[in-house]
Parts: C-alpha cells; sequence; structure tokens
C-alpha cells in the first residue's frame, strides 16, 4: 500500500478542510462527522486510496467495523459522533500516554476502546483506532502476553494537535505506516521489556573458529581432492560418471516430501498452463545421436533448449554423462562444448568475446581440431573461392600465380578475421558437411549477473537459429522466473525442460565407494602414485562413514533432507565432515583400525551440520541448520514456536494449497494470527524461513530473488521443504539442536537464563548435559504455557520421541545406567 500523496500535501488539505468547517460541527451525528472529516482525514490528507479501506463491514460475531484499514486487515478505526467528548485529563504536549490513566478518566473514552477491541480480535488487526472528530487515539488492540487495556496509546487531542503533530500522525497512520506496522512497533517499543540477551553474550569468543589439528588437515584435503575435485580429474572422469551418476528417484523413501510435491518441483517453471518435461525421461543416446521422445523438443529447431534446475542440482553432472554414456564411436560422431560460465569468463570483457575463443579452444584441445588451419578454412569457403576465382584478382591465377596466391591468402584471412561470422561457418561445415552432430551447453550463466544471463541466452537464440548445432541454456527456475518476466526470455516462446536431484544419501554412498577405489587404487591407480602413501587414514575414514551411512537409516534421513535436493551441498557437507574440528576423527580411525566394523553415529554428523567449523552456534556457522526459536519481534516468549508452527501448517494438509503444493501468505497469516500472533512477527518469521530454505515460494523468493522490505511477506505463496520439516520433526527435538540453540535463543525465564549462561562457553559433556536439559525445560514449560490451539505441531511430542538423544548422553555420564559409559568425560 503506498499514498496517493505527499505528506506535505496532506498537511495542507488537512488545514484546508479545518479551515472549512463550519461552526456547528460539534453537534454532528456520527454518521455527519464520518462523511465531512473522518473520510476526509483518511482519504485526502493521508493519501488512502478507496480499494484498500473498507467500511461497514460485519464480522461473525455480528460486530460492525466503521474503517478497516488493509486486506487482511491491519487496523480498524471506529468513529464517534464529535459531541462524545473525551475527558482526558491534561496532556499537554506528551502524545504517548498510559491507557490506564485515559479510561479511567473517561468513561465516552473506555466504551469506545471495548466497542473497537472486539472487531480487532476477531479480524486479526493487531491496531485499533478511535476517533470522534476532533480527538484520535492509536493503541495496540492485539500484544500476545498483555492486556490491551494496560498498555500506551497516541493522542491527538484537538485539531491543533492534528497540525502540529502532522508528521507523527503520517508516521502512524498513512497507507506505508500502517502496511508497516510502525504504530504497533512504536508502541511496542514503549510497552514491553526489551527481548533478554542470548546466553552467547557471557562466551568470552562467542564467534571462535575451531581450527583443525595436523591430522583433521590432512584428512579434509585429501578427502577434498576424493570427493569434490575427482570428477574434473581428466583421467578419472569417465569412470566417475559411470560409477557415481544417479538418475532422479521420485520416490526416494528417505525424504520426507510426498511424491506429489518432488514431481511438481518444477511445474511453474514452463509457459503458462504447461509443466514442462524432464529432461532424462524425455533424452535418449540413439546411434550416436541425441534423440528426443517429445515431439515438441525435437522440433526445437532455432532455439535454444532451456533446462532449468536448483541450484547444486547437478545440471553440469547430467551433460557431462550425457557425453561420457556415448561409446567411442558414437563420440567421434558427436562434437560436445559443454562451457561453464561460473568458472569461465570472469576476465573476459564479454560473453560473446568468450565464447568466440573458447568454442575454438575447446575444439582444438578435446578434438584436435583446428579451425583456422588452411586446408580447413579452405573447405569452408570453397563456394567463396570459386567466387575469388572470377574476380580480378582471382584472374591473376594464369599471369602471376605468385601474386594470386598472396590474393588469395588474403582473401581467406579477411573472412577469419570476422571471428562470429567464421565460427559460425565452422559449425555449419561440420555440422552439414562432415555429418557432426554439436552440442552446446551453456552452463552456471545462472551464477553471473543478470545482465550476462541475458546477453548470454541472446547468443544462445543466435546460434541456435543457424539450425548447426543442439543448444542448451542451463538456469535455475528463479533466473528463468526473473528472465521470462523482464529480461531477454520474454520475447521468446521457450522449450523447457527439467533435471531434478538424485537422492542425496545414494549419491554419498556412491561417492564413497569411488573414492575409496581411487585410494585403494583400484581405478586409475597411476592417478594419485604421489600421495598414495598418505592415504590409509582416508581409506579408513572412508570405510567407516560408507558403513555408518549404509547401516543407518537416520543418517540416510538427515542427509536426503537437510540439504533439500542440493547435491553439491550434501557433498560438501560429507567432504567437511571429513576432518572437521568439531569430529574426532583421529579417534574414529584409531577405533576402525584397532577393532574394525565402527559406527559413526547419527549426532557425529548433525554437530558438524550445526557448528561447521565454529566453536558454538551461530547464523553462519551452519549452512544448513536454523534456529527456530529465535526470538525476532517482540518480548513475546510464544514467538519461540512460531517459525515451527508456520512449517508445521505448511507441512500438512489443512491450508488451502493449489495443485503444487503452495499456501498463500494470507492464508498462512490469517491462521497463525488465530494463535495471537501479529502481523509483524509473521512477516519476519516468513521471510527469515525462506531466506534459510525452510520454506520456499515457487521462484525463490528471498533465497534467491531480492525481495524489497516494502513489499508484505504475505503477497506470496509458500511450501515447506524437506529442511524445514526434517527440522519440526526430528532435528528440533534432539540433543545435539538443543545444545546448539541453548547459546542462541533469548530466555525470558530468568533462573534458567542464568543456568544456561553458566555453563555457555563448556565443552564439557557434563556442562553441556545441564545446560540442554535446562533449556529444554524451558521451551517445554513454554509450550504447555503457550496453549496454542492446534493439531499440526506438538513440541511436547517431539522432545518425547527425541528423548533417546538425551538418554544416549545421560548413559555416558552415569556408568551406573544400563549402557552407561564405564569412564564419563
Amino acid at each position: 500500500m503506498q499514498a496517493l500523496i505527499e505528506m506535505s500535501e496532506g498537511l495542507e488539505n488537512l488545514q484546508r478542510i479545518l479551515a472549512e468547517l463550519p461552526a456547528d460541527s460539534p453537534h454532528w451525528s456520527e454518521a455527519q462527522n464520518r462523511f465531512q472529516f473522518i473520510d476526509r482525514l483518511i482519504f485526502e490528507c493521508l493519501g488512502w486510496a478507496h480499494p484498500n479501506v473498507y467500511v461497514e463491514k460485519t464480522d461473525e460475531l455480528g460486530g460492525r467495523a466503521d474503517y478497516i484499514f488493509g486486506n487482511p486487515a491491519k487496523a480498524i478505526l471506529e468513529a464517534k459522533r464529535e459531541a462524545a467528548y473525551f475527558d482526558f485529563p491534561s496532556i499537554g504536549g506528551n502524545l504517548l500516554r498510559k491507557m490506564p490513566s485515559l479510561i479511567l478518566a473517561s468513561k465516552t473514552f473506555e466504551g469506545a476502546v471495548k466497542q473497537v477491541i472486539p472487531y480487532c480480535a476477531i479480524s486479526g488487526a493487531s491496531i485499533a483506532i478511535v476517533c470522534n472528530g476532533p480527538q484520535l487515539a492509536i493503541f495496540q488492540a492485539i500484544s500476545p502476553g498483555y492486556q490491551p487495556l494496560d498498555g500506551e496509546c497516541y493522542i491527538f487531542n484537538g485539531f491543533d494537535s492534528y497540525v502540529a503533530n502532522f508528521a507523527m500522525l503520517w508516521k502512524l497512520m498513512s497507507p506505508e505506516g500502517i502496511a508497516e506496522n510502525r504504530a504497533y512497533r512504536e508502541l511496542a517499543h514503549h510497552r514491553h521489556p526489551r527481548i533478554p540477551p542470548k546466553a552467547s553474550t557471557v562466551i568470552p569468543e562467542p564467534l571462535k573458529y575451531r581450527y583443525r589439528n595436523q591430522f583433521q588437515e590432512n584428512l579434509r584435503s585429501l578427502s577434498s581432492l576424493l570427493l569434490e575435485e575427482i570428477e574434473d580429474n581428466p583421467e578419472l572422469k569417465a569412470d566417475f560418471y559411470k560409477e557415481c551418476y544417479i538418475k532422479l528417484e521420485a520416490n526416494n523413501r528417505h525424504l520426507l516430501l510426498s511424491k506429489k510435491a518432488i514431481q511438481a518441483r518444477y511445474r511453474r517453471a514452463g509457459e503458462v498452463g504447461v509443466a514442462p518435461s524432464a529432461f532424462d525421461e524425455i533424452a535418449v543416446v540413439d546411434g550416436g545421436n541425441l534423440q528426443f521422445s517429445d515431439p515438441s523438443v525435437a522440433a526445437a529447431g532455432s532455439r535454444p533448449i532451456v533446462i532449468i534446475g536448483d541450484v547444486g542440482v547437478g545440471k553440469t553432472s547430467f551433460f557431462e554423462n550425457l557425453y561420457e554414456s556415448l561409446s567411442i564411436s558414437e563420440r567421434a560422431q558427436t562434437y560436445f562444448l559443454n562451457l561453464n560460465l561460473g568458472i569461465k569468463a570472469t576476465l573476459s570483457s564479454s560473453v560473446k568475446d568468450f565464447l568466440l575463443s573458447e568454442i575454438p579452444r575447446t575444439l582444438k584441445e578435446r578434438y584436435a581440431l583446428d579451425i583456422y588451419e588452411a586446408s580447413f578454412v579452405e573447405s569452408i569457403y570453397h563456394r567463396d573461392l570459386l567466387d575469388f576465382d572470377k574476380t580480378t584478382s582471382g584472374r591473376l591465377k594464369e599471369t602471376n600465380r605468385a601474386k594470386y596466391d598472396d590474393e588469395r591468402a588474403s582473401f581467406l584471412i579477411d573472412l577469419t578475421k570476422k571471428a562470429d561470422m567464421h565460427l559460425r561457418a565452422s559449425l555449419g561445415h561440420l555440422s552439414r558437411g562432415r555429418g557432426k552432430q554439436i552440442i552446446l551447453v551453456l552452463d552456471n550463466a545462472d551464477q553471473r549477473s543478470f545482465e550476462i544471463q541475458q546477453e548470454t541466452f541472446l547468443i544462445a537464440q543466435e546460434f541456435a537459429a543457424t539450425r548447426n548445432l543442439l543448444v542448451f541454456v542451463a538456469l535455475r527456475p528463479s533466473t528463468f522466473f526473473l528472465s521470462k518476466t523482464t529480461g531477454a526470455l520474454s520475447g521468446y516462446q521457450n522449450k523447457v525442460l527439467t533435471i531434478s536431484p538424485p537422492p542425496a544419501d545414494e549419491v554419498v554412498q556412491k561417492r564413497l565407494i569411488f573414492a575409496g577405489r581411487v585410494a585403494e587404487g583400484s581405478v586409475a591407480p597411476a592417478t594419485l602414485t604421489d600421495i598414495r602413501v598418505h592415504l590409509t587414514s582416508v581409506v579408513s575414514f572412508l570405510n567407516v562413514t560408507l558403513r555408518s551411512i549404509r547401516a543407518n537409516d537416520q543418517i540416510k534421513t538427515f542427509l536426503s533432507n537437510v540439504t533439500g535436493g542440493n547435491t553439491r551441498s550434501v557433498i560438501e557437507l560429507i567432504t567437511g565432515f571429513f576432518g572437521s574440528p568439531n569430529v574426532d576423527s583421529q579417534k574414529i580411525v584409531k577405533i576402525e583400525e584397532e577393532r574394525g566394523n565402527y559406527r559413526i553415529p547419527l549426532h557425529e554428523f548433525t554437530k558438524h551440520a550445526l557448528l561447521g567449523e565454529y566453536a558454538y552456534f551461530n547464523a553462519q556457522s551452519s549452512f544448513v541448520a536454523c534456529n527456530l526459536f529465535d526470538i525476532q519481534s517482540a518480548a513475546d516468549p510464544r514467538e519461540h514456536f512460531l517459525a515451527s508452527l508456520i512449517v508445521a501448517y505448511l507441512a500438512s494438509s489443512q491450508g488451502v494449497a493449489d495443485n503444487d503444493g503452495f499456501v498463500s501468505g494470507k492464508i498462512i497469516s490469517a491462521e497463525v494470527t488465530t494463535q495471537g500472533f501479529i502481523s509483524d512477527q509473521i512477516a519476519k518469521s516468513l521471510k527469515g524461513l525462506a531466506k534459510r530454505r525452510l520454506i520456499e515460494t515457487p521462484h525463490g523468493h528471498y533465497r534467491e530473488i531480492h525481495v524489497q522490505d516494502s513489499e508484505d511477506p504475505e503477497s506470496f505463496y509458500y511450501r515447506a521443504t524437506s529442511i524445514g520439516i526434517y527440522h519440526i520433526r526430528y532435528w528440533a527435538g534432539s540433543f545435539a539442536f538443543l545444545d546448539a540453540m541453548s547459546t542462541d535463543t533469548p530466555i525470558f525465564d530468568e533462573a534458567t537464563r542464568e543456568e544456561v549462561s553458566k555453563f555457555a562457553a563448556s565443552f564439557a559433556i557434563s556442562d553441556r548435559y545441564k545446560k540442554t536439559a535446562a533449556f529444554k525445560d524451558y521451551l517445554e514449560s513454554q509450550w504447555y504455557a503457550a496453549n496454542f490451539t492446534i493439531n499440526y505441531f506438538d513440541f511436547a511430542a517431539l522432545l518425547s520421541s527425541q528423548g533417546e538423544t538425551f538418554q544416549t548422553v545421560a548413559r555416558h555420564l552415569t556408568p551406573g545406567l544400563p549402557g552407561g559409559s564405564k569412564r564419563a568425560r
């Protein structure tokens, strides 16, 4: 919502209206007062547009609100006749006053306040306004944990006060002020106590970085070589894709999303009303040529094919595997040009310059084909040379052979200097003259600026228009959405295909097996000869990790869900786990080498996922974990559970979802409002959850597409991701998660806060257990105190389901308990 006028214009209009008021205005009825003054104040002075204001609206309880601002309601104004004077005690120039004193002094004001509060409660509007013409009061109608009659309010007492304090009136009641909940925030600042500090404030170094020891450093370096960099090794690439590539399995049994949600992942990425096809379902290799079962793709002809896939989903791997799957004879018929704009072209002046140099370089290095070699140039321009012979210079062939040869060479040099035309002519000759299949992939353009992405697509369009090669442009859904709505793609009808992520646990297992074989020398034994002597510990750790994942469905579920379908993230997570300073890898290797058959427990994986390379949890320590219990908006302990409620509601079947599983932000807000939360709290939570990937919009807003602060989060649609679902069904009730979040969460109970703060900096497991148990009990008590009337989330049940994670630690600390450790650390 935006004001239709400037604030200065509103003040001028107010002064004019007041000058025109007749002398008998104090005797106006409510209706006359609204018509003569309040309507004009709202629309002419505060700049409201009529579609954003609703009047005389009856609610479910039979109440009738005079003015409702916004949809859903943000504020409600109750109008009174001007004679209904509010007999306030002496106010002076102070606009902010205590409600109890005003109510005690004026029964008329008390009646107006008690009349408007139910209207606000039933509609979810957090701000109430009462106005009798010359007097106007603004106060909080809904404030979680507090009674509305006990707070403060802003009082404009007389028309002179309107004029003198118009800047404040504009700030609180203009469309922008209401939309941004400024009145609520200003009043909350005076009413609520401050959010209590986090226990991390007592830690000497809350952002302490943990450094690896020499063993961990070696393990980390070698595992990075074996797990991350190995696919780029030309000596191993063919074997890697043969053994490690996995196609999509939509029925992955460890993923917490429904099969329908997985299949609808990219539904909105296609043209209007048309769901894009999955590339790996319609693309086949037949006789050395890439064939499509979908005739509309095969007929794409002069248009590039857009491949949509989320970040890290494996778009590059898909194309590399497509080529590696060809037999040697088939590869001889195909020129495969996979140009990665994410890691190349950064130093080029433009994408065009990069492609004009990179394509010839790739042809030369990969296929021993030099498009500037004399014999090749002559074969390209054979017809041009025949025409040249008919020219005056060509006539020299019979009279002056030496000069003819010079002129002919200059003619060919001039043709090759036109790099773009020469490249098109070369590709055309390879395709039509030599019968080669040419596949050009412009990959990772979405990692560059929006302008470069647009340039890339236009170049792809130009290449495809020659009909000499098959052109693919790989983009993220968010990038495609922006370009389709505002950029270069808006002028074209594109054929869109999709690439979906493979199951994360299977990706990890195949990589670990392959890495182990490389480390042992079973695959390309000459590749790692120089470091083979250092790989013994890595092989042991690889075997332990693989055995642990295979044997533990909890670890499979964890890996499949917390990375949200980002294959790159799951590899980074596992690679980081090798040599993590928060994992005693040397102890694990020692046990494996001495006893064998060791299995790493789930909490070791989650500890690394939570802390990364930091000593304590913070917003930067983890790229997968989100502190669901943090407080962002107001000193309201019920907000500990707001994020979980939103994710759980989206994961349930109770929201009115569309065919792709998305629920309107307005529906979410309306639901959560019934539990006593206000729009400001809900908006901040929606933004935070979307940024941390626990929920998502159809095109990645907040996470990949920047959203202006002025844009209402309720205007988007959302659905829960596997990351969010894993948080609320498993992680948020476990010892490891609560241990990490205890120092990063404001705690309202003083005794609990002191207990957590006392042990906040300690790494001793006994201190961590005391701290985490106190934090768990605190959250459970706050859950019961909140008394939410919902059936789609039960935090107490979540804690109960994860009770074994606490019992495991307790047994370790108490040797006498069944399964207890003989020696507690």
